[in-house]
Protein backbone atom coordinates (compact mmCIF):
# COMPACT_ATOMS: atom_id res chain seq x y z
CA UNK A 1 0.00 0.00 0.00
CA UNK A 2 1.58 3.52 -0.98
CA UNK A 3 0.49 6.78 -1.07
CA UNK A 4 2.06 7.05 -4.51
CA UNK A 5 -0.52 7.65 -7.74
CA UNK A 6 -1.23 4.88 -10.10
CA UNK A 7 1.13 6.21 -12.95
CA UNK A 8 4.16 5.45 -10.86
CA UNK A 9 3.28 1.54 -10.65
CA UNK A 10 6.23 0.78 -12.32
CA UNK A 11 8.96 2.26 -11.01
CA UNK A 12 7.72 0.93 -7.70
CA UNK A 13 7.17 -2.48 -9.11
CA UNK A 14 10.82 -2.76 -10.42
CA UNK A 15 12.25 -1.20 -7.20
CA UNK A 16 10.29 -4.08 -5.42
CA UNK A 17 11.61 -6.74 -7.84
CA UNK A 18 14.98 -5.32 -7.61
CA UNK A 19 15.06 -5.33 -3.69
CA UNK A 20 13.47 -8.77 -3.58
CA UNK A 21 10.43 -7.92 -2.08
CA UNK A 22 7.95 -10.86 -1.77
CA UNK A 23 5.33 -10.91 -4.89
CA UNK A 24 1.96 -9.64 -3.96
CA UNK A 25 -0.81 -6.67 -4.88
CA UNK A 26 0.37 -3.33 -5.33
CA UNK A 27 -1.66 -0.65 -4.07
CA UNK A 28 -2.00 2.86 -4.65
CA UNK A 29 -4.02 6.00 -4.90
CA UNK A 30 -5.90 7.26 -7.85
CA UNK A 31 -4.71 10.84 -9.11
CA UNK A 32 -8.80 11.92 -8.54
CA UNK A 33 -8.42 10.45 -4.80
CA UNK A 34 -5.02 13.02 -4.46
CA UNK A 35 -7.07 15.82 -5.12
CA UNK A 36 -10.35 15.16 -3.00
CA UNK A 37 -11.28 17.43 -0.15
CA UNK A 38 -10.62 15.22 3.04
CA UNK A 39 -13.23 15.37 5.68
CA UNK A 40 -12.23 16.00 8.90
CA UNK A 41 -12.08 13.41 11.05
CA UNK A 42 -11.33 10.88 7.66
CA UNK A 43 -8.67 8.53 7.62
CA UNK A 44 -5.40 8.19 5.71
CA UNK A 45 -6.32 6.41 1.85
CA UNK A 46 -3.44 4.14 3.41
CA UNK A 47 -4.40 3.38 6.60
CA UNK A 48 -8.19 2.57 5.13
CA UNK A 49 -5.97 0.06 2.13
CA UNK A 50 -4.40 -1.20 5.05
CA UNK A 51 -7.53 -1.53 6.83
CA UNK A 52 -9.17 -3.76 4.13
CA UNK A 53 -6.13 -5.76 4.02
CA UNK A 54 -6.42 -6.68 7.17
CA UNK A 55 -10.08 -7.22 7.11
CA UNK A 56 -10.10 -9.37 3.64
CA UNK A 57 -7.58 -11.60 4.92
CA UNK A 58 -8.00 -12.25 8.38
CA UNK A 59 -6.23 -15.47 9.04
CA UNK A 60 -2.96 -13.42 7.47
CA UNK A 61 -0.49 -11.60 9.83
CA UNK A 62 1.42 -8.41 8.63
CA UNK A 63 4.44 -6.52 8.52
CA UNK A 64 3.98 -2.76 8.28
CA UNK A 65 6.84 -1.04 6.19
CA UNK A 66 7.46 2.28 5.40
CA UNK A 67 9.07 5.59 6.58
CA UNK A 68 9.79 7.96 9.42
CA UNK A 69 8.95 11.39 7.26
CA UNK A 70 5.53 11.68 7.06
CA UNK A 71 2.51 9.67 8.72
CA UNK A 72 3.46 6.00 8.32
CA UNK A 73 4.56 5.64 12.38
CA UNK A 74 1.09 7.24 12.79
CA UNK A 75 -0.97 5.02 11.06
CA UNK A 76 0.89 1.72 11.82
CA UNK A 77 1.13 2.02 15.08
CA UNK A 78 -2.98 2.82 14.90
CA UNK A 79 -3.60 -0.16 13.25
CA UNK A 80 -1.20 -2.97 15.20
CA UNK A 81 -3.37 -1.41 18.41
CA UNK A 82 -6.46 -2.16 16.63
CA UNK A 83 -5.04 -5.65 15.29
CA UNK A 84 -2.42 -6.58 17.70
CA UNK A 85 -1.92 -10.53 16.49
CA UNK A 86 -2.01 -9.48 13.09
CA UNK A 87 0.73 -7.11 12.90
CA UNK A 88 4.21 -9.28 13.46
CA UNK A 89 6.61 -5.78 13.13
CA UNK A 90 6.57 -2.66 12.14
CA UNK A 91 9.64 -1.73 9.99
CA UNK A 92 10.50 2.64 9.37
CA UNK A 93 13.33 3.67 7.32
CA UNK A 94 14.73 6.76 9.08
CA UNK A 95 15.09 10.24 7.52
CA UNK A 96 17.67 12.34 7.23
CA UNK A 97 15.48 14.99 9.16
CA UNK A 98 16.07 16.11 12.99
CA UNK A 99 12.82 17.27 14.06
CA UNK A 100 10.59 14.10 12.32
CA UNK A 101 13.30 11.45 13.35
CA UNK A 102 12.54 13.50 17.25
CA UNK A 103 9.11 13.20 16.57
CA UNK A 104 8.96 8.99 15.39
CA UNK A 105 11.32 8.25 18.11
CA UNK A 106 8.91 10.23 20.96
CA UNK A 107 5.73 7.78 19.38
CA UNK A 108 7.61 4.81 19.64
CA UNK A 109 9.51 5.47 22.87
CA UNK A 110 7.22 4.02 25.01
CA UNK A 111 4.85 1.82 22.66
CA UNK A 112 5.67 -1.90 23.26
CA UNK A 113 2.67 -4.04 21.60
CA UNK A 114 4.24 -4.20 18.50
CA UNK A 115 8.15 -4.82 17.70
CA UNK A 116 9.17 -1.22 16.00
CA UNK A 117 12.15 -1.17 14.00
CA UNK A 118 13.74 2.04 12.85
CA UNK A 119 15.95 0.96 10.23
CA UNK A 120 18.50 2.41 7.82
CA UNK A 121 18.48 -0.03 5.09
CA UNK A 122 16.41 -2.86 4.26
CA UNK A 123 19.30 -5.37 5.79
CA UNK A 124 18.80 -4.35 9.06
CA UNK A 125 14.43 -5.00 8.74
CA UNK A 126 15.45 -8.39 6.75
CA UNK A 127 17.79 -9.78 9.17
CA UNK A 128 15.04 -9.16 12.16
CA UNK A 129 12.54 -10.81 10.30
CA UNK A 130 15.05 -13.75 10.25
CA UNK A 131 15.48 -13.41 13.38
CA UNK A 132 12.00 -13.69 14.65
CA UNK A 133 10.96 -16.27 12.01
CA UNK A 134 9.05 -13.91 9.82
CA UNK A 135 10.79 -14.96 6.90
CA UNK A 136 13.51 -17.51 5.93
Amino acid sequence: VSHSPWNLYRYLELFLKQNDFPKGPILLRSVSEALKKKELGDKPQKQKEILNLLKTYPDLPFILIGDSGEHDPDIYIEVAEKFPNRILAIYLRSVKHKKKMLRVRRLIENYSLTPVLLVENSQQAIEHAREHGFIV
